[in-house]
């Protein structure tokens, strides 16, 4: 039972991410996507997108790793001792504690960073998809601005072309902004998953180490 309680955050990570492939292709059977990804020339929703797919690859990585060490965590408890150096983060920390408050200190860092100083990369990934979003609707009206270049000059005939230059400005503007958004989103609930998780992880072996020393 035990054993099974340490893969609940790849299984979460993997309902998320299912979900959300789950919606990619309902909005790909419809349509949507390949309308959104075609009327943005300026392809700034295929970089989103692509920075999305490598977001969700480093969350998913990050979960089978924090996965593992919830299992070495749950083997130490129950006396197993043999894993190798940097293997089992919470071995490497429980086997200083107690030695000195300054090796415990220095240890309880490098734990946490080892459990969750790789996320900072994706919570980057997640800001750069919503500056990338702002960057589409400044560039998206920038577009229709440029499209009333020479307006004095226009016809009745050149209305009909000056509304699709305008139209598609919008486009822009308006589609960049919602992937970005639903993508930092998305992205967003899978680090928020990991850093509860690996904070749960560091909160479970300090206290673990804490009561040992009690006990001893």
């Amino acid at each position: 039972m035990n054993t099974n309680k340490t893969h609940t955050l790849f299984l979460l990570w993997f309902l998320l991410t299912s979900l959300t492939g789950f919606g990619l292709y309902m909005t790909w059977d419809k349509g949507l996507f390949q309308w959104v990804i075609l009327t943005d020339n300026t392809r700034i929703c295929v970089v989103i997108v692509i920075a999305f797919v490598v977001g969700s690859g480093l969350a998913g990585w990050r979960s089978i790793y924090l996965s593992g060490q919830f299992q070495y965590f749950e083997q130490f408890k129950r006396g197993h001792r043999s894993f190798k150096p940097g293997q089992s983060i919470c071995n490497d920390y429980l086997t200083y504690c107690g030695k000195s408050p300054h090796e415990s200190q220095l240890m309880a860092e490098v734990m946490a960073e080892r459990a969750r100083g790789t996320h900072q990369v994706g919570w980057f990934v997640t800001g750069l998809m919503i500056k990338l979003g702002l960057l589409g609707t400044v560039v998206g009206f920038i577009m229709m601005l440029s499209s009333l270049e020479g307006l004095e000059q226009l016809d009745i005939s050149d209305i009909k072309t000056l509304m699709q230059q305008m139209t598609q400005g919008m486009g822009v503007a308006m589609n960049t902004t919602l992937v970005g958004l639903v993508g930092s989103i998305l992205l967003g609930l899978q680090f928020l998953l990991l850093d509860r998780h690996a904070d749960r992880l560091i909160a479970d072996t300090v206290d673990f180490a804490h009561r040992s020393v009690k006990a001893a």
